[in-house]
């Protein structure tokens, strides 16, 4: 375990780099904090077996403090809207990779949570307003398509 008095002078040493990413949303703007507090609070929910991985990459995609903080203070976003996308971007990339399905267009169990995961992400966009029916659907016949292709 790493003493506090050192995890604070590595957090302020990151703070002082250029460009440098915390760990896990740590420290940082409060626009990564608050996105990585709403990747964890979704994917808290939904204790799936590919919880880690996804969280792993959505983290790691929201510690790209430039694009985080853009996306929320110039396009608008909120932050659990971006914590939404990060998720399904990290899992679409996955689901069409063919490392999560036992034949073409079969998935495996952590492939069917992923796709479960999914479905949910998608149902909880357009549950806030941040999907129409239409993009809801075409996300979801997207991603079965895509799905089909693979494996």
């Amino acid at each position: 375990m790493i003493p506090l008095s050192i995890m604070s002078s590595m957090l302020k040493s990151l703070e002082d780099t250029p460009g440098a990413v915390a760990p896990s949303g740590l420290n940082g703007p409060s626009e990564v904090q608050t996105t990585v507090a709403e990747i964890d609070a979704f994917l808290d929910k939904q204790a799936s077996l590919c919880r880690d991985v996804i969280r792993r990459d959505a983290v790691t995609s929201a510690n790209e403090q430039d694009k985080t903080v853009h996306s929320i203070r110039h396009d608008g976003l909120q932050p659990d809207h971006l914590a939404l996308i990060l998720i399904t971007n990290v899992l679409g990339n996955r689901l069409t990779s063919g490392h999560y399905h036992v034949y073409r267009g079969v998935l495996s169990a952590i492939g069917d949570d992923m796709l479960n995961l999914w479905g949910t992400a998608v149902s909880a966009m357009h549950q806030r307003g941040y999907y129409s029916d239409d993009e809801a659907q075409e996300d979801m016949r997207w991603i079965q398509a895509e799905i089909n292709n693979v494996g």
